[in-house]
Order: structure tokens, then sequence, then C-alpha cells
């Protein structure tokens, strides 16, 4: 069984994360399994005693933000990229609680 196929998957804040070192099987079932609509579960973490839930200020409600990350090369070249921070005040949720 040759375990030379790859699945690349692109998340919904724009990464790209591939998977190497796969069967043919398996990069098709990643494929498949990428393209699906199946929503993805986010944990809802109840609110106790008289707390209310209430949208980051911090990061808007989007759990958090891009930032430009630059790297510079051995031969001097400099290299942009986008990396995406989660607010640390709402834990990347987007919602924050708040007792009264």
């Amino acid at each position: 069984m040759a375990r030379d196929h790859f699945a690349q998957i692109t998340t919904p804040y724009g990464s790209v994360v591939t998977l190497t070192g796969l069967t043919k099987k398996e990069a098709a079932e990643v494929a498949r399994d990428a393209t699906s609509d199946r929503p993805v579960p986010r944990s809802d973490r109840p609110a106790r005693g008289d707390a209310e839930t209430r949208q980051c200020t911090n990061c808007q409600g989007r759990g958090g933000w891009m930032e430009k990350v630059e790297t510079t090369t051995p031969s001097g070249s400099t290299v942009v990229t986008q990396k995406w921070v989660n607010c640390r005040p709402c834990k990347g949720m987007g919602t924050v609680t708040v007792r009264s």
C-alpha cells in the first residue's frame, strides 16, 4: 500500500493544512469529509449563576484577528504571511461572561 498521496484543507480562516503520507483511500476520505456541509461543532459554555453572555469587545465577536508575520530568509528576502490569532479575553469564542 503506497503512502504517497496527500490532502490539503483550507480552514475557515484561510490557513491551508496539508496531510502527507496518506494512501489513496485515506486522501479521498479526507477530501470527502472536508467538502461536506456538516456544521462544525462549537462548544457553548453554559452561564453560571447571575452571569450574562455578551459579545467580546476586544475582537468584536469574531474570536480573534489576522496579524501580519514577517520572516527573513537566510538569503535576506522577507516573506510576509497572515496568521490567525485567538482573542485572549474570550478564548477565541467571540463571547465573554459578565457577572452582575
